[in-house]
């Protein structure tokens, strides 16, 4: 587990299945919070992504942690102390078809902003951002390593 983990350490361990393992984790925001409903809504048609009650009531939150285990992608929201709190959303591996950088990004008040995507099997595309450029390209790469194996 990489020192950038500490976040979401303590959230995921009370949900990881028998031998399941934390891979990889950033801090992901929604790329803007007009979009936060309408992810919600496209990503309810996809099969297998369980949403718990926290994010039922108005979508997804706008600040997020964001871990990947060996079996599933984990989507916890984030307390204003940036680690992980309640599990918002997991996806079964199976249903991902791929994580890649975007290339689009900005500086936002000094900090470079890193936009990443995860597609999942049926097309659909959630977009995503985090000022940890480490940690996207280590969630990118531990998804895809999952994805293609």
């Amino acid at each position: 587990m990489a020192a950038r983990d500490w976040a979401v350490k303590k959230a995921a361990s009370k949900i990881l299945g028998p031998d399941e393992r934390l891979v990889a984790s950033c801090m992901a925001n929604l790329p803007g919070t007009l979009k936060r409903e309408g992810y919600y809504s496209a990503l309810q048609n996809v099969v297998g992504i369980r949403f718990v009650d926290v994010a039922a009531e108005g979508g997804l939150p706008p600040k997020m942690n964001l871990a990947v285990t060996d079996r599933r992608v984990l989507l916890f929201e984030q307390s204003m102390l940036g680690r992980a709190k309640d599990l918002v959303a997991e996806i079964p591996i199976a249903q991902v078809a791929e994580a890649r950088m975007l290339e689009s990004g900005r500086a936002q008040v000094s900090v470079k902003v890193y936009n990443f995507a995860i597609t999942f099997q049926g097309g659909v595309d959630l977009e995503l951002e985090s000022a940890d450029k480490g940690g996207v390209s280590n969630v990118v790469g531990a998804i895809n390593g999952r994805v293609r194996a």
